[in-house]
């Protein structure tokens, strides 16, 4: 992924009862080949959907869509739309969009996964820091040298990447990790390294886990 690429994080409560019914209507709107191809036009690289992990820091019936932007101008027209809107108000009762940019800099890496290795899941840290010069700093040194060990443990990508936030607003981390293991996440966020992280937070960060929603949903 280019390092000018722009994230963009959805974290929401469906208006849906359950996954299933969220499924069919992502399908029925944003994930309609109407709807992908309105938010390929304006440069929707990727589209991911995730349900929680029991009991990992988000609630049983919120989902996580991951996308990768070319440009924010582009997610900023496409949301403009009346319609991106409406269907947007039909998926969710409550819901946070985020903006974030890789950080220059960072220590990052994406490897394939072994063919036996099938499981997807994602872990999220989110936290304000001290200075993004600091946090680059602190993550790169603590991510180097322990590569081995995550790797070995499932580990398939690993960013850092920054809030896009208004001016005078305190700068925010997001380190984004995708595993091809579960046990191998929890032994490696549980690992002693995970605290030195801390020296370079300015609140309370927020963690939380997710998997591959089940079913098909529409993804790009």
């Amino acid at each position: 992924m280019a390092n000018d690429n722009i994230l963009l994080t959805v974290r929401g409560t469906p208006i849906a009862a359950d996954l299933e019914a969220t499924r069919v209507l992502h399908n029925e709107t944003a994930g309609s080949p109407q709807g992908i191809a309105a938010a390929r036009s304006l440069g929707d690289l990727s589209h991911m959907v995730y349900s929680p992990v029991a009991d990992r820091g988000a609630a049983p019936n919120e989902v996580l869509f991951i996308d990768f932007w070319e440009t924010a101008k582009g997610i900023a027209d496409f949301f403009a739309n009346p319609m991106v809107q409406a269907q947007g108000a039909k998926l969710f009762s409550s819901k946070e969009p985020t903006l974030w940019m890789q950080a220059r800099g960072g220590f990052s890496f994406d490897m394939p996964a072994p063919a036996q290795a099938t499981g997807r899941y994602v872990g999220m840290i989110r936290v304000p820091v001290t200075t993004p010069e600091a946090a680059v700093t602190t993550f790169a040194a603590v991510g180097a040298r322990n590569l081995r060990d995550a790797r070995r443990r499932g580990q398939m990508s690993h960013q850092i990447l920054f809030k896009l936030a208004a001016p005078n607003e305190p700068a925010e981390l997001l380190e984004l990790d995708l595993w091809s293991s579960l046990d191998g996440l929890s032994e490696h966020y549980r690992a002693d390294h995970m605290k030195e992280l801390g020296s370079v937070f300015a609140g309370k960060p927020i963690t939380s886990v997710w998997q591959q929603a089940a079913g098909k949903w529409s993804e790009w």
